[in-house]
């Protein structure tokens, strides 16, 4: 008899999610318990309060059955049950851990055990195994995830849809404050560190790259008693110093270059498991060369006077992260990733999006309404947002809708007209309950890891973003329910 939560071909499994035929090699859940897990008294594992309930909202089968069409069910090798991931996806975000210590809390307790399907004999599995679930998963599955949440949420009625509010933050990257100089010296140092990694594989078949590193610390150094001047001067021999960095990087890039060029000579003459090292070196090699390129010119834009460049590289190590300006006192201007935060009644987040760069929010409010359309078989009766997103077009498309109150202040000098229009009970009304949206972005900061991302890319950044927002919902609604 086939093992218990491994379903046959083309079988349903216990969860309700459908497997197409063919050798199934991912199963839903681990349902079936070792031995000695079974002798241990029923009061030793009965989950407390929250997590009690946590559970009970994650054995539902539409929660889990999205993740059957995101994941194949044929390819690799036999892994953890889906339902075992996703509950230590929640544990992590919840009390916001690192892989490591998120699998040794987990082994150490007899509750986060029984929580997460282990019994008391199992192996845990190893840390990196989050990190391949969270690439497998990616962005678009665990957006298939929290929609499967708001589904349930609106089932059960708990949320609605006839309000909604919208604002956007910043989620900051994991990375130094940026600067042109700290970004060439740390291109240089990377090409000259991956460059010897190959010159180690293939010794006297490639040169071997000089290092350039006390040049460079020489010229930061240097920098550095510049700016202590404060005079009107220093501006510009930081910028004389910083071009010989640039010219230093240039110098560098065409040593690298004729390694890689010897490389992709001798490579047809190595043994497979060799060449393949050896390609994952030159890949990593060119991209990192490409974003030192890009580095080189904008310094050199911003010599040349140029000090608007949208499209900034901020970071080598992630290449989409943009500067981002708020208008904020504390933080004029922050390094990451914009996203776009929706929610219904009672706090719950509808909808996200993670966007690259500094769009406006203007133009991010009639899509988001047309999805809360589709996610709730209709347009809101209240919609109210900051007064970055007001325009015509966004009053215009909420009155055509027949939304009921649009509560969105008008930027610029008002008319009176307009100003007895925002000085309507419902539109204070409204706008009251727009400013409850500001301490969940302050929640999902300080409890589930929006405020700095420990991803690095913006499709690692977005599920990231989504695991935390799937964590915040689950729990609001788990302490609904108690």
């Amino acid at each position: 008899m086939a093992k218990e939560g491994i379903p046959k071909q083309g079988r349903v499994t216990p969860q309700g999610a459908v497997f197409p035929a063919g050798v199934v090699m991912q199963t839903m859940d681990n349902l079936q318990l070792d031995f000695r897990t079974s002798l241990i008294p029923e009061e030793m594992w009965t989950l407390p309060g929250e997590l009690g309930e946590v559970d009970q909202i994650l054995d539902d089968p539409a929660v889990l059955a999205p993740l059957a069409s995101v994941l194949s069910p044929t390819k690799g090798r036999p892994s953890l049950a889906v339902a075992q991931m996703l509950r230590l996806f929640y544990l992590k975000e919840r009390y916001q851990m690192s892989d490591r210590v998120l699998i040794e809390e987990v082994a150490d307790s007899f509750h986060w055990r029984r929580f997460c399907r282990f019994g008391v004999g199992e192996t845990l599995p190893h840390p990196t195994s989050l990190t391949v679930w969270r690439h497998r998963l990616g962005e678009r599955g665990v957006q298939a995830v929290n929609e499967a949440v708001v589904a349930r949420l609106r089932q059960e009625k708990v949320v609605r849809g006839k309000k909604f509010r919208m604002d956007s933050t910043v989620v900051e990257a994991n990375i130094h404050y940026p600067t042109d100089a700290n970004l060439l010296s740390d291109g240089m140092r990377v090409i000259t560190r991956v460059a010897r990694k190959i010159h180690g594989i293939l010794r006297d078949k490639v040169e071997r790259v000089g290092d350039r590193s006390r040049a460079v610390q020489r010229r930061l150094l240097a920098i550095t008693k510049h700016l202590q001047r404060r005079t009107g001067e220093a501006y510009g021999e930081v910028r004389a110093i910083t071009e010989s960095l640039a010219r230093l990087a240039e110098t560098g890039m065409a040593e690298v270059r004729r390694v890689v060029e010897a490389t992709r000579k001798v490579a047809v003459t190595l043994a497979p498991s060799t060449a393949s090292r050896v390609q994952r070196q030159v890949i990593a090699l060119e991209r990192t060369m490409e974003h030192l390129e890009r580095v080189v010119e904008q310094s050199r834009q911003v010599t040349a006077g140029d000090r608007h460049l949208p499209e900034r590289i901020v970071s080598l190590a992630d290449p989409d992260a943009r500067p981002i300006v708020k208008g904020k006192l504390g933080q004029k201007v922050q390094f990451g990733y914009k996203v776009q935060i929706a929610e219904a009644e009672g706090g719950f987040v509808t909808d996200y999006t993670v966007e690259k760069g500094n769009p406006p929010d203007v133009a991010a409010l009639v899509p988001a309404l047309n999805r809360h359309r589709r996610r709730f078989g209709g347009y809101p009766l209240v919609v109210t947002t900051d007064r970055g997103y007001d325009s015509r077009v966004n009053r215009e498309f909420c009155e055509e809708r027949l939304v009921r109150t649009v509560a969105i202040p008008k930027r610029g000098k008002i008319t009176a007209a307009r100003r007895a229009e925002e000085q309507r009970a419902a539109f204070r009304q409204a706008q009251g309950w727009r400013a409850g949206g500001e301490a969940t972005v302050s929640r999902l900061k300080r409890k589930y890891g929006l405020r700095r991302s420990r991803y690095w890319g913006r499709d690692r950044v977005a599920a990231g973003v989504g695991l935390g927002i799937f964590t915040h919902n689950v729990r609001r609604w788990a302490l609904a329910r108690t």
